[in-house]
């Protein structure tokens, strides 16, 4: 009597189970050192990249406390307290609070009847390319509201006339003052 054939699945599985096994310790063997270092390397300038959100974070925290603290000090009629933190965040780096810090500074000197100073800081504001655009036209129509009664109608027609615009949010404001120069 004959023997069927067997099948071979099983011993050609064990054969490939093992050269999977051989590839893998060849690769461990002549890189591992390399794949640890690369692993290392990636966890370390992770870690990094935490710590540095972390302290970004903290420090816009600590900025935000100072203008809270400059805002509530000018509500309260105590600008001498509000003016060296006012002074250190027009400083800053983040232009969200140099420039917040900067309008506090402008809006005490307009409140002291200081046209000359305050539209000088917002002029600065204006002409900053690393604030915001919306921040810039802001500064750019107080200004020209601090200045009015002393430019010439051509002038505030100039400054005002890209924020005169049907689609501009400074419309309305910016049109009327641009109208009443053109009277």
């Amino acid at each position: 009597m004959a023997l069927s054939p067997q099948s071979n699945e099983a011993f050609l599985r064990e054969v490939d189970e093992e050269l999977r096994k051989d590839q893998a310790l060849h690769v461990w063997q002549n890189y591992g050192r390399w794949i640890i270092a690369a692993v290392a390397a990636g966890l370390i300038a992770f870690g990094g990249w935490l710590y540095w959100q972390s302290h970004s974070d903290g420090r816009r925290g600590e900025e935000g406390e100072k203008l809270k603290a400059a805002v509530k000090a000018l509500s309260e009629s105590k600008g001498q307290e509000a003016e060296a933190p006012l002074k250190e965040l027009a400083g800053s780096s983040s232009s969200g609070f140099s420039a917040a810090a900067r309008f506090a500074q402008a809006d005490a000197l307009l409140a002291k009847n200081d046209l000359k100073g305050g539209a000088a800081i917002l002029a600065a504001i204006a002409a900053d390319s690393g604030v915001p655009q919306e921040f810039r036209d802001l500064a750019l129509f107080r200004q020209t509201a601090a200045e009015y009664d002393s430019l010439e109608p051509v002038q505030v027609v100039a400054r005002l006339g890209s924020l005169a615009v049907k689609d501009s949010p400074w419309f309305g404001s910016a049109g009327e003052m641009v109208a009443i120069a053109q009277l």
